[in-house]
């Protein structure tokens, strides 16, 4: 809407609610709209919002009024409506059907006779007369559009609503209520436009119901798309992002953030693609031959795109990916994008890993909620080696396995899929409970995996809390490991929880120390017990110089500290040996594998 016209509806919103405003006034402000091109509807919205903050005697004026200014806008509008309406009617190639033209001919017809008993109070034929002969007419219809149940269905339809409309629409006219008349008579040319458009056979509704056309771009849209996945084949869809759209749209306006979809959109119809799509938002669609061309034009995007903003310019940027185009094509591209770190070109192969990834997460969440219901989640015990004065088995990590149908299944089968089920944190609780009855009876410490999700769980927390007052010896041989970026990411949350349970005696470990960039600073303010060192860099300790040199900044941290080191992943004599005096403690294959029950007397390491 442009500044004029936003001062004129000012203008018009403080005068039509008074009762001081003559009727010539708003007469002549009615006539402005219509000649102002504002949309009846949108101006409707406006009043809505606008009579929120009236009294009711002023709720009542406005009411009076925009009676008079609605009478207006139809003696500015209705006189020139049937020339246009028959202007586009007889332009439209897609009417070449005389029998079509004849039924469009008949409701203009009818629109005619309906403006002029309006204007000049002629008599009015009954529309009721032409419903039963409309129905045979589409019954007899034959052919491949007409033979769709559901294409029979919208015309017979949309036949009922122009009907109904209408009679509602005089209802409203002799009722004087002109106002609401207006709305329903814009409703009546909405509908008996669409009839125009569905007697011509045409497979998509006109720009007025932006079906299978987006408004803006005037590309096709997605359920265009969606259509012709059924008729095109042996090609590549190309789905693009623009990076940072939405800020545009935040800091610069919806007008701005317009104006860059119709430039991207202009671009794309002059390539060499095959179709080019606007699906929704900042999301285009492109067909393409092969993959080559996908990665060409995705390359040319992300350097022809600029747009001008308060005189700088901005260059415009996208993240994309591509698939052979079929049945679920566009989902497996939008997926791959929602999912992506990289915001650049996904491949059709990198792609299909992610589709099958979550299909057989989707598949094991519904394992695991059975394995829940019938308490298969098991707590198998790797143990942990501790050197100096014990140089023996002194400690468990509690992991988790669950058995499904009989097999016993390892986390990389099920743990992404349980992360991301709603029921993730009974299976912590079900570890917990597990662990303590394990070790109640016994003098050897234990620990178990915690994540952000648990830790944030009230639920969590009060059954650690139960465990806890139940088995208050117990607890205080309990380490809580957490990894270590989720440590720094939430920080403030975890130094609270650790505060809190410390004080129950429970001690705290940070997992997979390095296996990012370990920040000492944030690490030092934790009041933890201790570091567990990553297998990045345990794994290849005796021989890598690197990983020996950052070895000894951790150990000389942890130090000054007090914090006990652990190294993981000890998976042979040679690393065991070079280890043994510098870390604490150990654990790895090398020590002994995570099994369901604890390691025996006769163990050589106990």
């Amino acid at each position: 809407m442009n500044m004029g016209n936003e001062a004129f509806l000012k203008d018009l919103l403080e005068k039509i609610s008074k009762d001081t405003t003559k009727s010539p006034l708003l007469e002549k402000m009615g006539a402005e709209v219509y000649n102002k091109s504002i949309t009846f509807s949108r101006l409707a919205i406006l009043l809505d919002k606008f009579s929120y903050e009236l009294s009711l005697k002023d709720k009542k004026v406005l009411q009076y009024n925009e009676n008079i200014l609605a009478k207006a806008y139809l003696k500015q509008r209705l006189p020139k409506e049937i020339k246009l309406l028959k202007l586009g009617i007889h332009n439209n190639p897609n009417l070449i059907g005389r029998k079509d033209l004849g039924i469009i001919d008949e409701l203009l017809a009818w629109l005619e006779a309906l403006i002029t008993h309006i204007l000049h109070q002629t008599p009015l034929p009954d529309i009721t007369q032409r419903i039963k002969p409309f129905i045979e007419y589409i019954n007899q219809k034959i052919g491949i559009y007409f033979d769709d149940e559901d294409v029979k269905n919208n015309f017979l339809t949309t036949n009922n609503e122009l009907y109904h409309s209408a009679k509602l629409a005089l209802e409203f006219f002799n009722r004087k209520e002109y106002f609401y008349f207006v709305l329903t008579y814009v409703e009546l040319i909405a509908l008996f436009l669409k009839m125009v458009t569905l007697l011509g056979s045409m497979f998509v509704e006109d720009i007025f119901l932006s079906i299978y056309v987006d408004p803006i771009t005037l590309l096709p849209n997605r359920f265009q798309l969606l259509k012709d996945v059924n008729n095109l084949d042996n090609l590549i869809i190309l789905i693009v992002n623009i990076k940072s759209f939405s800020k545009i749209n935040l800091l610069h306006g919806y007008d701005v953030g317009d104006l860059l979809l119709k430039k991207i959109a202009a671009f794309l119809k002059l390539q060499t693609s095959i179709k080019n799509y606007r699906i929704y938002g900042d999301e285009f669609a492109i067909l393409l031959h092969n993959e080559e061309e996908a990665k060409v034009i995705f390359q040319e995007l992300n350097s022809a795109i600029f747009i001008k903003i308060d005189n700088v310019e901005y260059q415009i940027y996208f993240y994309g990916a591509y698939e052979n185009f079929k049945k679920l094509s566009l989902e497996a591209c939008e997926l791959a994008l929602t999912n992506s770190h990289k915001k650049d070109l996904i491949s059709t192969d990198e792609i299909q890993v992610l589709v099958e990834k979550y299909r057989h997460e989707l598949t094991m969440v519904q394992k695991l909620k059975e394995i829940m219901i019938s308490d298969n989640i098991l707590p198998y015990y790797q143990p942990i080696y501790g050197c100096g004065e014990f140089n023996k088995v002194i400690k468990y990590e509690v992991l988790m396995r669950v058995k499904y149908h009989g097999t016993i299944l390892q986390p990389k089968d099920f743990l992404s899929a349980l992360l991301e089920a709603p029921f993730y944190t009974e299976f912590t609780k079900t570890m917990l409970h597990k662990a303590f009855e394990t070790f109640q009876d016994t003098k050897c410490n234990f620990s178990i995996n915690m994540t952000t999700t648990d830790i944030k769980d009230k639920t969590v927390k009060l059954f650690l809390e139960t465990l806890i007052s139940k088995y208050p010896h117990t607890a205080k041989r309990l380490t809580i490991e957490i990894l270590e970026t989720e440590a720094l990411s939430e920080f403030e949350l975890i130094n609270e929880f650790i505060s809190y349970f410390k004080k129950s005696g429970i001690k705290f470990a940070l997992d997979d120390f390095g296996s990012g960039f370990s920040n000492f600073a944030q690490i030092a303010k934790l009041d933890i017990d201790f570091i567990k060192i990553d297998a990045s860099i345990i794994k290849n300790i005796v021989h890598d110089a690197k990983m020996q040199q950052l070895l000894e900044a951790i150990l000389s941290f942890a130090q000054s500290m007090n914090i006990k080191t652990i190294a993981e992943y000890v998976y042979n004599k040679e690393t065991f040996e070079y280890l043994h005096g510098k870390v604490s403690m150990m654990q790895g294959y090398f020590i002994g594998k995570p099994e369901p029950v604890l390691l025996s007397k006769e163990s050589p390491f106990v």
